[in-house]
């Protein structure tokens, strides 16, 4: 069965995308963890949870990747929630594309905490 292709929104060499790596590039890992968990949490989760008010695992891994900063919980853990909830609720959403954008937004924003570049994500 071929692999199903992911939507994306924009060009990564597109002009804004460029700015805003090199904005990136000139914070320190802190900062975008903060800013993108934050984001998360204040503009992306309200978008999910108007359409699927009852799902509460792309809040789930907001709340896990804040417990790994401030080293409550191994990465390990974040990494399953991320994948196997927040993801999965994406998954499970195609015929709502806009909480399933929401949800795939905040599994990005929340895997920041490993790997900076999923903040353009």
């Amino acid at each position: 069965m071929p692999k199903k292709l992911r939507k994306t929104l924009g060009d990564v060499n597109a002009p804004s995308v460029v700015t805003l790596r090199e904005l990136i590039d000139t914070q320190n890992k802190d900062t975008i963890r903060k800013w993108c968990l934050d984001y998360a949490t204040n503009k992306l989760l309200p978008i999910f949870e108007k359409h699927c008010p009852s799902d509460e695992r792309p809040r789930n891994a907001v709340n896990a990747a804040r417990e790994y900063l401030e080293g409550k919980v191994k990465f390990p853990v974040v990494k399953s929630i991320i994948l196997n909830e927040c993801h999965a609720a994406a998954r499970e959403l195609d015929a709502n594309p806009t909480a399933q954008a929401a949800a795939r937004a905040v599994g990005q924003g929340s895997a920041v905490v490993h790997t900076l570049t999923h903040s353009l994500g």
